[in-house]
């Protein structure tokens, strides 16, 4: 497939935007929900990509020159439509800076499609919007199972099997 054949995405300019955990700990399920305020865009991730996405949008924010702050005023409560047809399952995101509009990039491919198609998602953020998704991502990956302090793993409602308490060290040490 050429690229001339891939997809046309028109970027989302963000209106609302909010990450959350469904479910119990250890069986949740995470998504970014981002709204133009016409359409909702629902992007299901594995907690690990949550984790990395607030991560690298902290980061992002933190190399960008500081601009006049401008505080951003809604004029409505933040609405998504969940039951919307643009859903999928994550598979990889690029995020960037657009300098001419400031508005941070999130880039979002679909993991049932080939890249080839091209983006399902191209979501442009304020930084306002990007430094409230760094810190939600924060506090829905803390809320899940607690990690054990031995092996770092995270512990489950059973017995946990940590390998630095039962004998099994990472590496092999001379004596």
């Amino acid at each position: 497939m050429s690229e001339s054949e891939g997809r046309e995405i028109a970027p989302i300019d963000v209106r609302w935007a909010s990450v959350e955990a469904l479910g119990e700990p250890g069986q949740r399920r995470f998504r970014l929900l981002v709204s133009s305020g016409q359409e909702t865009t629902v992007l299901w991730m594995e907690k690990m990509q949550v984790d990395a996405l607030g991560r690298a949008l902290e980061q992002l924010l933190d190399q960008l020159p500081d601009l006049e702050v401008t505080l951003e005023v809604l004029d409505s409560e933040p609405q998504f439509d969940l039951g919307s047809d643009r859903q999928f399952r994550v598979g990889k995101l690029e995020i960037g800076f657009d300098e001419e509009r400031d508005r941070i990039v999130v880039i979002a491919y679909d993991m049932e499609e080939p890249e080839s198609f091209g983006p399902a998602a191209v979501c442009r953020l304020t930084r306002m919007q990007a430094a409230e998704i760094s810190d939600e991502s924060e506090r829905v990956v803390a809320a899940g199972r607690p990690h054990c302090v031995m092996c770092g793993m995270p512990m489950g409602p059973g017995a946990h099997a940590c390998a630095n308490q039962n004998g099994h060290l990472r590496e092999e040490y001379e004596l």
